[in-house]
C-alpha cells in the first residue's frame, strides 16, 4: 500500500543506491566503509517519514534492519526506473534482477560481512518466509545468485491483499457463525476459548466427527476474540516434498502478515506417499512453535517433538440432535424432531443443509416429508459423489425368501440399528464399550442369493439411502491414496447416516500376506488402516462376499451380525418363482411352480432372470406367461449357468 511510509522509504532506498554507485567509483578503506555507512543512515533517518510504519504489513514479520532494507531495494528495482538503472550500473553483468553482490553493496557495504551471507542464504528469514525469490538455480553458491522480490509483496505494496496466488484451493473461505448458534459439547467450546485466549505455542487439535462443527466453532471463537484463522485444506497440498515445504512456508508468511492464526483442516488426511514419508514432520518444522490449530475426525497417532493438546467435540445426544431438527425445521413439533433425530442421527453441519434445501423445495408451503427426502438425497449425494452410488431400491420384504434363521438374523440386525440411541446412550453401554459401537455386518452366500437386495431392503425399512462403494475409484495404486479415499468414505457416511454397501469386499478386506515384497507391505498397510477405522466407525456398513473365508479374521472379530444366504432349498425356491411375478403381469393360472422349483435347482438371481425371460417369450407371442414360457426360459437360464437339465414336452 503506498502510504507516506512506503513513499518516503523508497526515497531513502534511491539515495542509498545512489550512494553507493558513487562509492563504487573510488575505493575506500575500512574506516571511509564505515563513514559512507553512517552518512546513509544520517540522510535516511533525515526524511521525515509522517507515516506509521505499522501500517507496512512488513513491520510484522521482525526482519532487522538490514533485511528490510533489501526488501525495499528489490522494491525499488520493481517501482523506481531511477533506481533501476542505478542498480544495472552496480551489477558487473547486464542483470535484469538484482545480484547477491548488489545488495551486499547498497545494503551491508562494500566489503564482504557475514550478515549479507546469513540473512540471503536459504535458510534466512527472507527467503525462508518466501519474501524473495531466487531467480537463478537455487543450488548455486549463494554469491552468484540473483533475487527478485516475491510478487506477493509487491502486491502489497499496490494495494492488493489478496492470498497468495500459490495458494489457491489450499485455503477456504472463511466460516462466519456465531459460538452460541453452535451445538456444542459446553467442554469443549471452554477449551477452545482458553486455547485461543493463550495462545501458548504449539499444535492444538480439535477431534470429533465429520460435520460435527469443528471449524465453525474454531472460527467463531476466533473472530469473537478479534482475530481470524487462515483455514488450510491440508489435502490440497502439493504431494512434492519441496513444493509442500515452500507451501506451507507461505502459510507461516501469509499468517503474520495478516495476524491470522492457521488452521489446518484435515489433519488426518495426511498419508505418507513416494514422495514425502512424514508429512507431519514437515508441516512441524516449517510451522515451529507457532500457536497453531488443526481439526480432525482423530488425533493422528504418531510421535510429535513437542505433544499437541487434543480437544475431543463429541457428537451429538438425542436430545441436542431433536433440538437442531426442530430449529433447522421450522414449524416442526418436538414429536417430529424426535422421530427425525431416531431416524436421521446427522451430524450438524448436515442437518442445516438438509433443512435448508427442504425450505427450499417447500417454497413457502407447507413442509412435507418428501422435501425432507430430497433434502437428504441431495446432501448425501453431494458428500459421497465420486467414491459411492447410490441405490434405489423398488423392491420389497416379500420379494426376499430366507430360511428363518437368516430371518431373524436380520431381523436382529434392523434392531441393532433402531435402538442404538437407547442401548448406548440412555442404558449407558457406550461407556463401557468404549469403541465398535457402529454396526457392521457380512452378507455371505453364493451369487443370487439375495446378499444386495437384502441390504438395500434395510436402508429402505430404515428410511434412509444405500450407498455402493465404487472399489475401482476407491482403491488407487498411489501409496495413501486408498487410505485418503476410505477416510473420507467413512466420514461422509458416518456424519449421514448413511448405509454403505462393500459388494465383492473380499477383495478389499482380504487376508493380510507375509511381507515378501513393498507391494505386500502397502497391501497390509491398507487392510491396517480399514481395520482401525472400522472398529471406529459408527455408521452402518454391510459388507457382501461369495468367499468369507477370504475375509480377515480381524475383520470377523469386528462384525455386528454375520448372515450366511445359503441355496434355497426347493420350497423357497417355489415361493421365489411366484413372488417375481409382478401382479400386474397376465399369467396363465394353470402354473407348475412347484415342479420347476424341483427340477432346476437356482439362485434367487437366476430365478429372476428366468421370469424376465419367460415374460419376453410371451409378450413377443401376445401371449400370457404360461407353463411353456416359465419352462423355455428356466431352461434357458440353466443352461447358462453352465448345467444341463432334461427337456421336458
Amino acid at each position: 500500500m503506498r502510504t507516506s511510509y512506503v513513499d518516503d522509504q523508497l526515497a531513502a532506498t534511491a539515495i542509498r543506491i545512489a550512494e553507493a554507485v558513487a562509492a563504487g567509483r573510488e575505493p575506500r578503506s575500512r574506516a571511509d566503509e564505515q563513514a559512507w555507512l553512517d552518512a546513509c543512515a544520517r540522510r535516511e533517518l533525515a526524511i521525515d517519514t509522517s507515516g506509521d510504519e505499522t501500517e507496512w504489513p512488513l513491520a510484522r514479520l521482525g526482519l532487522t534492519a538490514s533485511e528490510l532494507r533489501v526488501l525495499w531495494v528489490l522494491l525499488a528495482q520493481e517501482v523506481d526506473p531511477a533506481a533501476r538503472l542505478n542498480l544495472r550500473e552496480l551489477s558487473t553483468e547486464d542483470e535484469v534482477d538484482v545480484g547477491y553482490d548488489v545488495l551486499r553493496r547498497v545494503v551491508y557495504g562494500h566489503r564482504p560481512t557475514s550478515a549479507a551471507w546469513q540473512e540471503l542464504a536459504e535458510t534466512g528469514a527472507l527467503r525462508r518466509s518466501c519474501l524473495i525469490d531466487v531467480v537463478d538455480d537455487s543450488t548455486m553458491p549463494t554469491h552468484r545468485l540473483t533475487f527478485r522480490i516475491s510478487q506477493r509483496v509487491l502486491a502489497l505494496l499496490h494495494g492488493d491483499d489478496c492470498i497468495d496466488r500459490e495458494l489457491i484451493g489450499v485455503v477456504q473461505a472463511p466460516v462466519v457463525t456465531q459460538s452460541d448458534h453452535l451445538f456444542v459439547n459446553g467442554v469443549a467450546r471452554t477449551r477452545v476459548t482458553r486455547a485461543i485466549a493463550t495462545r501458548e505455542p504449539g499444535l492444538v487439535i480439535v477431534v470429533g466427527p465429520d460435520g460435527c462443527g469443528r471449524r465453525s466453532l474454531v472460527t467463531a471463537i476466533a473472530r469473537e476474540q478479534g482475530v481470524d484463522v487462515l483455514a488450510i485444506d491440508l489435502q490440497e497440498l502439493a504431494a512434492k516434498p519441496v513444493v509442500l515445504a515452500r507451501q506451507l512456508r507461505i502459510l507461516a508468511r501469509e499468517c503474520r502478515l495478516t495476524g491470522r492464526i492457521p488452521l489446518l483442516l484435515n489433519l488426518d488426511g495426511l498419508h505418507a506417499t513416494d514422495d514425502v514419508a512424514d508429512p507431519f514432520a514437515v508441516i512441524e518444522t516449517v510451522l515451529g512453535d507457532r500457536f497453531t490449530l488443526a481439526t480432525a475426525t482423530r488425533a493422528p497417532a504418531r510421535r510429535w517433538s513437542r505433544s499437541p493438546d487434543s480437544i475431543e467435540v463429541p457428537p451429538l445426544t438425542g436430545a441436542e440432535c431433536a433440538s437442531l431438527w426442530k430449529r433447522s425445521l421450522p414449524g416442526a413439533s418436538d414429536g417430529d424432531g424426535e422421530l427425525l433425530a431416531t431416524m436421521y442421527p446427522l451430524a450438524p453441519a448436515l442437518i442445516a443443509s438438509v433443512g435448508s434445501v427442504a425450505l427450499t423445495e417447500a417454497q413457502a408451503q407447507p413442509l412435507e416429508p418428501r422435501h425432507i427426502s430430497i433434502g437428504l438425497r441431495r446432501v448425501l449425494d453431494d458428500r459421497l459423489v465420486g467414491l459411492a452410488t447410490r441405490i434405489t431400491v423398488t423392491q420389497d420384504w416379500n420379494d426376499l425368501v430366507l430360511p428363518e434363521d437368516q430371518t431373524l438374523a436380520v431381523v436382529e440386525l434392523l434392531a441393532r440399528i433402531r435402538a442404538r440411541r437407547r442401548v448406548y446412550e440412555d442404558w449407558g453401554f457406550a461407556r463401557k464399550l468404549g469403541k465398535g459401537l457402529g454396526v457392521t455386518a457380512l452378507f455371505s452366500g453364493p451369487p443370487g442369493t439375495g446378499k444386495t437386495m437384502c441390504a438395500g431392503l434395510i436402508a429402505k425399512d430404515l428410511g434412509t439411502e444405500l450407498y455402493q462403494v465404487d472399489l475401482g475409484k476407491v482403491v488407487s495404486k498411489w501409496i495413501g491414496e486408498t487410505e485418503k479415499n476410505l477416510g473420507a468414505l467413512f466420514d461422509a457416511a458416518e456424519a449421514s447416516h448413511a448405509v454403505l454397501l462393500f459388494d465383492e469386499a473380499d477383495s478389499l478386506f482380504g487376508k493380510r500376506t507375509a511381507v515378501q515384497t513393498s507391494n505386500d507391505r502397502h497391501a497390509n498397510q491398507e487392510t491396517n488402516y480399514l481395520l482401525q477405522r472400522i472398529e471406529a466407525f459408527t455408521g452402518i456398513c454391510i459388507l457382501t462376499t461369495n468367499h468369507d473365508p477370504a475375509i480377515d479374521e480381524a475383520f470377523q472379530r469386528r462384525l455386528s451380525v454375520r448372515v450366511r444366504f445359503p441355496m434355497p432349498d426347493e420350497d423357497e425356491r417355489a415361493r421365489l418363482w411366484g413372488a417375481l411375478i409382478p401382479a400386474d403381469a397376465p399369467v396363465d393360472p394353470i402354473l407348475d411352480l412347484a415342479a420347476l422349483a424341483k427340477k432346476y435347482v437356482m439362485a434367487g438371481g437366476n430365478i429372476r432372470n428366468a421370469v424376465l425371460r419367460a415374460a419376453f417369450l410371451a409378450a413377443d407371442t401376445n401371449e400370457r406367461i404360461s407353463d411353456y414360457h416359465m419352462r423355455q426360459a428356466a431352461q434357458l437360464e440353466y443352461e447358462g449357468m453352465g448345467k444341463l437339465a432334461m427337456k421336458t414336452a
